[in-house]
């Protein structure tokens, strides 16, 4: 890996921590116990707000590539805001409920369902390495929750 990459993954594992840390104070601090679903529209709400002026500033380049793009394209686009927009209301009506500290490890299991599907579907190379290497993740998160 590039120390670009090491640079990004590292700047994403943070934002990611920090993120988690702020899920679970919105709970805390939300009037009454709000429900996941609540705190998601504000989350999702205030994402869109903060998103509207990059997205005007390049507008015409958004609608450039999405109209060089093909529909299957623009599809597995939609496919993957539904997964992941999905995964955050799953995930923080999860956080309402237990420990931050039990349910971020836990959620942190995703790479064995990723590793599963681009051996599966993308014809990405199978190795035992890889394999041992999630399971030695997802095992070590198991361990980090109880």
């Amino acid at each position: 890996m590039s120390a670009a990459t090491v640079a990004f993954l590292a700047a994403a594992v943070l934002c990611w921590g920090l993120s988690a840390f702020f899920d679970k104070l919105c709970f805390r601090y939300f009037p009454g116990s709000a429900p996941a679903t609540d705190v998601f529209l504000v989350r999702l709400a205030l994402t869109i707000l903060l998103l509207l002026l990059p997205v005007a500033l390049r507008w015409r380049s958004i609608c450039g590539v999405a109209a060089g793009t093909a529909r299957i394209g623009l599809f597995w686009i939609g496919a993957s805001v539904v997964a992941a927009m999905s995964g955050v209301y799953f995930y923080l009506a999860a956080m309402s409920g237990a420990e931050a500290s039990r349910i971020v490890p836990l959620s942190s299991t995703y790479p064995l369902v990723t590793f599963v599907l681009a051996v599966t579907f993308l014809g990405e190379g199978f190795a035992a390495s890889k394999l041992v290497g999630t399971l030695f993740v997802c095992v070590g998160v198991f361990f980090l929750s109880r």
